[in-house]
């Protein structure tokens, strides 16, 4: 077997592999931003399925009649709620 100019073989392969290190570029923290845009339909939607979920919990946990209670209390002035009540609330979780 005769083999003949077999280092520019060599030399092509190791000129491929070898690659210098380059300095790292300064990357401006402006153009690294995240931006969202929404639909003024999909902020509707939101909007109306956040209200759709308060609703249910709130019925779920008073009934029609202690609700209408609570609205004409609010309505006329006499609904008062204590401080020491909410932060309790709070507290518990």
């Amino acid at each position: 077997m005769n083999v003949n100019k077999y280092s520019s073989y060599v030399s092509a392969y190791v000129k491929n592999t070898y690659e210098p290190v380059k300095k790292k570029q300064s990357v401006s923290v402006s153009k690294n931003v995240d931006k969202a845009e929404f639909s003024a339909a999909s902020k509707e939607g939101a909007v109306s399925g956040a209200k759709a979920s308060v609703k249910r919990s709130v019925e779920s946990y008073a009934s029609a009649e202690r609700i209408a209670a609570l609205k004409s209390m609010i309505a006329d002035g006499s609904y008062n709620v204590s401080a020491e009540n909410v932060a309790a609330s709070i507290l518990e979780g």
